[in-house]
């Protein structure tokens, strides 16, 4: 068995072992069966750099057709324009197979569309006790990552350079540019937690005539800049069960938790609610330990009145 890592792998010897020929030229066969074989280290792409701007005019890019059939190890390159906005921009790569990226002369990483197993993901995560890699497993069936991030800093108005590298096929007409704005919110706290930080730093506690037991814990929300929060998608003081986007209600449950969030919240870009029996009226389950649970949404102030998906 031939050696596969370590240092200076490149000088190392390697190739075919025993008798081999090149056959079909005109002026007969190729015997290289007692030629000096080595390891090549990287792609002649790479050492030409056909993925940099100055460079990648060199390289012989022929148009590649729709129906054309997905090969392994070939270069990709496209032109895209920015979008509009400030909001976060990441390209999708899900259609293809495994390889490395490139967006103006910048290496946006390499990417490999495992899909992960299909079972192992549980109804509920509680990440107490032991730790082991299965706990709280999320995205069971589906691929790893398809979205990889690119920063605004690197494009221009038009005409951004996106070079692929695939290795083992895939279909580039479907790579697109998407903007990545977080819509959801989610908080969870109990109130067992501290106070805010800002708390501690109030008048009457520190001259005091407050005492730290008597401050309450508080879950903070806040939408990006320019958005608001336009509805609460689920509020529950009481037990709740489950994560953000799979929360649901417990055995004990404050039936004023969503009005008073969404009092709190509704139509601001950020907002605090206390986490305790006064803020939701009552106790609504005496000797239990209460923890509020909150999604909400969020949506930019330039798109009120359409729809949000």
């Amino acid at each position: 068995m031939i050696q596969n890592y370590g240092a200076f792998l490149e000088k190392d010897g390697a190739g075919f072992r025993g008798q081999i020929k090149l056959t079909g030229f005109k002026n007969g066969d190729i015997d290289l069966s007692k030629a000096s074989w080595i390891y090549r280290v990287g792609l002649k792409g790479e050492f030409q750099k056909i993925f940099t701007i100055e460079e990648n005019e060199k390289a012989g890019w022929t148009n590649l057709k729709l129906d054309a059939t997905p090969s392994t190890f070939t270069w990709y390159k496209a032109y895209f324009d920015s979008p509009d906005g400030s909001e976060p921009i990441a390209i999708d790569l899900g259609s293809m197979g495994k390889g490395q990226a490139w967006v103006s002369d910048h290496h946006i990483g390499r990417y490999w569309n495992l899909t992960a197993p299909k079972d192992g993901c549980p109804d509920s995560c509680d990440y107490r006790g032991t730790y082991g890699s299965n706990k709280c497993m999320t995205n069971c069936g589906k691929p790893t990552q398809t979205w990889y991030h690119v920063p605004r800093s690197w494009l221009q108005a038009s005409n951004n350079l996106l070079v692929i590298f695939e290795e083992i096929g895939g279909n580039p007409f479907e790579i697109s540019v998407k903007l990545r704005v977080p819509r959801i919110l989610c908080a969870q706290m109990s109130k067992s937690y501290y106070p805010p930080l800002r708390e501690w730093l109030h008048l009457d506690l520190i001259d005091g005539k407050v005492s730290i037991s008597d401050m309450k814990p508080q879950i903070h929300l806040q939408c990006e800049d320019g958005q608001i929060i336009s509805s609460i998608e689920f509020a529950s003081y009481g037990t709740p069960h489950g994560s953000c986007q799979n929360f649901s209600k417990g055995n004990c449950h404050s039936p004023n938790s969503l009005s008073v969030v969404s009092e709190a919240c509704v139509g601001r870009n950020s907002c605090s609610v206390e986490v305790s029996n006064s803020g939701f009226g009552s106790d609504p389950c005496r000797g239990v330990l209460k923890t509020l649970a909150v999604e909400a949404r969020c949506v930019s102030t330039s798109t009120i009145g359409v729809s949000q998906f």
